[in-house]
Order: C-alpha cells, then sequence, then structure tokens
C-alpha cells in the first residue's frame, strides 16, 4: 500500500501539471469545435483621447469576430453584443506626427459570449493638437447675372474663429457667407452659414467656426451707365386763341442721367414735367423738375428753368384801295392807269381784324409832274399795329394834260 502512495505523489507537480494541460488541450478542442465567427463589422470607439487634440482619421470598424457562445445566445448574435475599443491616453499629440500603432479590444455585452478573435488587432492613430485662428469673413457671392450690378457687403460680423486640428486649420485660406444673388436683382438681406475655404475655394472639414452665422446685406441693382442728354419741357394745353408759342428756352439745356443700362440705352432726351399754357398771353418763366424713368436719376440738376415766350399770332390780309393824288395842279389833268391798287398788310389776327378797309387810302406824288406820261410811286402808310407787306403795282402810271383836272379819263381824287 504504501509502495502505491509512493507511486502516486512521486513527482506529483509534474503529474498535475501534465493533467491541467491535458483539460486545457481538451477545453480548446471542445470550443475549437464550436466556435464561430459573426461577419459583420463593430466600429472602433476611442477612448482616452487627450484634452485638445483631434483624432485626424476615424479609426474603422472591428470584423471577423471569432466568438464561442451557446447555440441558442450564439444565433442571436448582432453588432451591439460586441464593444470595440482603442485606448489613445498613450498618445502624444503632435502636428503633422507619423502614425501610431495602438491595441484594439473587443469585449462582449453578453457574460454567455466568450470573443477568441478579430481582426484588426491593432489600428494607426494620428492626433493633432486642437488649435484656433481668427481670419476675416468675406463673401462668396458666386456668379452674377448679366445686368446686375452689387454695393459693398455689409455684415453683422467681420472677424470669426476657427477651431479645429492644426492641420486643418493651417489649410484654411478664408471664412466666408456663400450667398446667390437673385436674376430679379432683389437685394441680399438675410442669415447665412459660414464655411472655411482653402486657397482653391473648397471646403475644409471639419472644424469649428464661431459664430457660425452671419448677417449679410447687399444692395442688388442693375448695371448704370452714364449719358449726357438733352432737356425736352414737356407742354400741356395752348394759349387762347390768337396767341402762339414761339420759342421754348431750358436752362441748362443738357444734364447728366445715370440709371440702370436697359433703361439708359433707349432714353434720347430727358423731360421736364408738364407746363400748363392754358391761358397765358405773354412770355413766363417757370421752374421744373424732370419726368425721369423708374431707376435713373439726374447728377447735375434735378430741376430746370423754361422761358416759353408766348406772342399774338400773325398773318397777312389783302385790301383794295383806292389812289388820291398829291400835289396836283387845278391847270392840270391826271389820268391814271389803274383807279386803285392791293395792299397787302400783316399783323396780329386782332390788329387785321381792326382795320378799316374803307378808311384807307394809297396816294401819288405828282407834284412837279410836266404835262406828258409818268410812272409814280404809290405810298401808303400802313395802320397802327400793322405792317405793309406789298403794294400791287407799286408804280402807277400817270398822263398829265393842260386844262382842268376835270378832264375825261380814269383820274384820281386830288390830294389835299
Amino acid at each position: 500500500m504504501g509502495r502505491l502512495v509512493r507511486l502516486v505523489t512521486h513527482n506529483w507537480p509534474l503529474k498535475v501539471g501534465a493533467i491541467v494541460f491535458a483539460a486545457l488541450l481538451y477545453g480548446g478542442l471542445v470550443l475549437s469545435q464550436n466556435a464561430r465567427v459573426w461577419p459583420g463589422r463593430v466600429p472602433i470607439e476611442a477612448t482616452g483621447q487627450p484634452t485638445g487634440a483631434f483624432l485626424l482619421e476615424t479609426l474603422g470598424d472591428v470584423t471577423s469576430i471569432r466568438f464561442y457562445a451557446p447555440s441558442d445566445v450564439a444565433a442571436r448574435i448582432s453588432s451591439v453584443d460586441f464593444r470595440a475599443v482603442a485606448d489613445l491616453s498613450d498618445v502624444t499629440p503632435l502636428a503633422g506626427g507619423a502614425p501610431v500603432l495602438v491595441s484594439v479590444e473587443v469585449t462582449s455585452l453578453d457574460p454567455r459570449v466568450k470573443v477568441l478573435d478579430f481582426q484588426p488587432q491593432r489600428v494607426a492613430v494620428r492626433l493633432d493638437p486642437v488649435v484656433s485662428r481668427s481670419l476675416p469673413v468675406m463673401v462668396d457671392r458666386g456668379p452674377v447675372p448679366d445686368g446686375l450690378v452689387l454695393g459693398e457687403p455689409r455684415l453683422g460680423a467681420s472677424i470669426a474663429s476657427v477651431r479645429g486640428a492644426s492641420s486643418l486649420v493651417a489649410r484654411v485660406h478664408e471664412v466666408a457667407a456663400r450667398v446667390t444673388i437673385d436674376p430679379s436683382g432683389i437685394n441680399v438681406d438675410g442669415e447665412y452659414d459660414l464655411v472655411a475655404l482653402d486657397e482653391r475655394g473648397d471646403i475644409v472639414a471639419p472644424v469649428d467656426i464661431e459664430p457660425e452665422r452671419v448677417h449679410v446685406r447687399i444692395v442688388v441693382g442693375r448695371e448704370l451707365a452714364s449719358r449726357t442728354l438733352p432737356v425736352a419741357p414737356r407742354l400741356a394745353g395752348a394759349p387762347p386763341a390768337g396767341f402762339t408759342v414761339r420759342s421754348v428756352t431750358a436752362v441748362p439745356v443738357a444734364v447728366t442721367a445715370r440709371g440702370p443700362l436697359d433703361a439708359m440705352t433707349d432714353l434720347e432726351a430727358v423731360a421736364t414735367e408738364a407746363i400748363v399754357l392754358d391761358g397765358r398771353t405773354t412770355t413766363f418763366e417757370q421752374t421744373v423738375s424732370l419726368a425721369l424713368p423708374n431707376g435713373v436719376e439726374v447728377v447735375d440738376a434735378p430741376s430746370v428753368k423754361v422761358t416759353i415766350e408766348i406772342v399774338a399770332e400773325r398773318g397777312s390780309r389783302a385790301f383794295g384801295v383806292g389812289l388820291a393824288l398829291s400835289g396836283a395842279r387845278d391847270d392840270r389833268t391826271y389820268r391814271l392807269s389803274v383807279p386803285d391798287v392791293l395792299i397787302t398788310l400783316g399783323g396780329t389776327r386782332a390788329a387785321l381784324n381792326a382795320v378799316d378797309a374803307a378808311a384807307l387810302r394809297a396816294t401819288l406824288d405828282v407834284s412837279g409832274l410836266a404835262i406828258g406820261d409818268a410812272s409814280v410811286a404809290v405810298a401808303f402808310s400802313a395802320p397802327p399795329g400793322t405792317t405793309l407787306v406789298s403794294i400791287s403795282p407799286a408804280r402807277v402810271s400817270v398822263t398829265v394834260g393842260s386844262g382842268p383836272t376835270s378832264s375825261p379819263g380814269p383820274t384820281a381824287t386830288p390830294g389835299p
């Protein structure tokens, strides 16, 4: 019996180790025969990330998780049953530094599930220091529709702070509010998001911008053009009968107009407000404003002085006028080639209407004429308010004979 005990206890540590090793081999064999592989993906979480550091790239996913679980549990395995983490507490943030390999740990949230293996075991990590920069706020207006001009942008904030990974913040060339100009010419007036842009105009992300939004106001107008145009006084109504407008003058005679290109293209003159002529019988002056198309303004003179000369209407009228002799002698006879002449008078309508035709007389000066034939010019004085236009004929043949003036033939009445 003692011999048997000594046989059992001899080298007992080695024998116990052999038994344990055999048990482990048996357990591993059983587990390997019952292990399963879950083909899904579990995102790797970062833990222990240092304050003031930014993780430049995502850590990716764990895949091909090999595990052991009871059959009923294994049949219901999903991504929510696993957690994959990478501890970054030992990684030093370094701007532009090389990637650092960090171990990944995968655990099961169900104690009945034993994780045997997974991929990847390690991931490359780059931590960048977080920095801030202040940059002026710009406005990116994009393409401007044809025919529009833009005023200077007015911003609710002129400076913005950009905060993020040093390598990203270093790429930021400007902070801009991107607006769109409406082709209808509507003013820009509203809140717009700020974006960080690099030198090519591409968005730099992810970075934090403070403020996130800014108020932008831009006055939008049509493309402007300037031209010097004549002033065109606009008359309304008419003077009373018998009067007419002789001349219209404006001071200045031309002005410089400025306005939208499409409005200025067809503008040939700048008209005034209407000047009423009703009841006007004399020349007058009036200062009037300019009537401008919508959007057009006058640079140099918002009003003009207009002088309108009004005169009585003039005309002409012909009258048959008898001839009278001036300077006739009693011992002579005078025979005329015509008994009367046609007198044409000019003047206003009122003056011509006032002429008494019966009172008109033309005279022939026969004083000093010798016996025989002579051509004498007709003399006539126009009534007040009229002018002599013509006399037809202007000269009359006079035959002078001896004897009393009552000799037969066409004679003229001797003048006084």
